[in-house]
């Protein structure tokens, strides 16, 4: 389902169903699993599978985490090379539905805003991470000033609450507040959306902002 605005929303059908932890990787008509159980060597692998040319998507799926959450992963990462028009010769995104190690020092790992449908039906707001160098970064941001990735890691819970205040329309008539409203006019709530209006998210994550 895609909305207005441009989200696309996730169903348990998207999901799909997974039999084993691993790496998994989806493409070509095939979904194929690697198992790998030291998280770092995941990872690696991982970026390694979304060279390959049949590849359309890659998830990291950790052993004990419940593996509708990796489907989620892996449908997130098709999503996202299928928007960002993914070219011949270019790797596939690779996803987590936790927090992944970065084995190198020149990759980054993106904390993305999905509207999902849990097991009864309802949405509600997950967060999907993404790994990716920091030319791929640059590339898909088209930033300005530097940018404090850890830091958001850190407000990612406070995100989340802000997003479901904003979705369910009990945040206070502020000019911050205003201003979001005027950007989800034509904008979805996303990760990408954050980074690019640093200040105003500072400001709507002021608590003197959103709860006068």
């Amino acid at each position: 389902m895609i909305t207005a605005q441009g989200e696309r929303l996730f169903s348990a059908q998207d999901a799909g169903a997974l039999f084993s932890p691993g790496v998994v990787t989806g493409g070509a008509k095939r979904r194929v699993s690697y198992e790998e159980h030291d998280p770092v060597v995941a990872v690696r692998l991982a970026l390694g599978l979304a060279r390959r040319s049949w590849v359309e998507a890659v998830a990291v799926a950790p052993a004990g985490v419940v593996l509708a959450h990796t489907g989620l992963a892996l449908a997130f990462s098709g999503h996202l090379s299928t928007v960002r028009g993914r070219r011949g010769g270019e790797a596939a995104c690779v996803t987590s539905p936790v927090r992944p190690p970065l084995p190198k020092p020149r990759l980054l790992r993106i904390p993305h805003l999905v509207t999902a449908a849990g097991p009864d039906g309802s949405w509600g707001d997950v967060v999907v991470w993404e790994v990716m160098t920091r030319e791929q970064f640059s590339s898909w941001l088209d930033h300005g000033p530097p940018i404090d990735l850890g830091g958001v890691e850190a407000r990612v819970p406070q995100l989340i609450a802000l997003r479901r205040a904003a979705r369910e329309g009990t945040l206070p008539d502020t000019p911050a507040v205003r201003a979001l409203h005027e950007l989800l006019r034509t904008r979805y709530w996303s990760i990408r959306l954050v980074l690019q209006h640093q200040d105003l998210f500072d400001s709507l994550l002021s608590p003197k902002e959103t709860h006068p």
